[in-house]
């Protein structure tokens, strides 16, 4: 082929008209996956038939399910989309946030120990509640009262003692305090729990004031109206006080003679000090 011949139709080639973009399949392809995923997100996001909105409560008592209900269905909008005046949200179940949700709940609610939020397809959300159980009730020197539970936290207050109830104090507490706060540390409100169960259970007597005199020790006010000391040292063992204990209560102290019981001081290592009306006089 001449010269001529070839830059005459290279020449044409360049000239013909390309087929249209409209015409070539790979565009229809992408234009319908384009169609499938925009039309997936907005069934994942906007269908009605996925949008949280029955919710489920169980095992509460003192907080209102109405109260519970509201703070669930304020907090459960995903925003999508916040430019200028255009707000997008979505209440797709998919996108709710139970972790998240939780610790609204948790903060709202002190009377809330802990909650468990599981998802039931396609618009259900379950709440499964547990309550603070109360121990007794803490008291500060400023004369504030609240609930306590068995994890040294504060969650409800009270102006009245209830019947029977244990008054837990510290001495050095000057503080103010606010629910949901842990105001007595775990080792000693663990330290009451058992020293309460092992005397109700035992030896049928109640728990009335347990003062945390000093980070050291604890002084626990019977139902009889003696007191009991324990050590709370760290190389202290308060299984092993409460073992000395229930011996005495068992064995040497007579159920008629704890009348005449003044304290029993369990602080020494190696031995457990008595005072009653006739060894200490009075």
């Amino acid at each position: 082929m001449s010269y001529r011949k070839k830059h005459v139709k290279n020449k044409i080639s360049r000239i013909k008209p390309r087929k249209s973009i409209f015409k070539r399949p790979w565009f229809w392809v992408l234009i319908l996956i384009l169609i499938i995923i925009c039309t997936a997100f907005y069934f994942f996001l906007f269908y009605s038939g996925l949008q949280a909105s029955n919710i489920v409560i169980s095992g509460n008592e003192k907080v209102k399910t109405q109260d519970l209900r509201e703070l669930v269905l304020t907090n459960i909008n995903t925003g999508l989309i916040n430019i200028w005046q255009i707000k997008i949200t979505s209440r797709s179940i998919f996108l709710v946030d139970t972790d998240k949700l939780n610790k609204e709940i948790l903060e709202k609610f002190p009377v809330i120990e802990k909650i468990k939020i599981d998802k039931n397809l396609p618009q259900t959300l379950i709440l499964g509640v547990v309550e603070r159980k109360p121990l007794g009730v803490y008291c500060n020197n400023q004369e504030q009262c609240f609930l306590i539970d068995q994890n040294g936290i504060i969650f409800e207050p009270v102006y009245a003692a209830p019947e029977g109830a244990t008054i837990v104090r510290q001495a050095s507490d000057n503080n103010q305090v606010f629910t949901g706060e842990e105001a007595v540390a775990q080792n000693i409100i663990t330290a009451i729990s058992k020293i309460q169960k092992t005397l109700k259970d035992s030896f049928q007597i109640s728990v009335t004031d347990a003062l945390i005199s000093s980070p050291l020790r604890l002084n626990i006010k019977t139902s009889e109206s003696w007191q009991i000391y324990f050590d709370l040292s760290p190389d202290s063992d308060i299984n092993l006080q409460l073992t000395k204990l229930s011996l005495l209560l068992s064995g040497e102290i007579e159920p008629d003679s704890r009348k005449n019981l003044r304290y029993i001081n369990l602080i020494p290592k190696d031995r457990a000090i008595i005072c009653d009306n006739n060894t200490c006089g009075g």
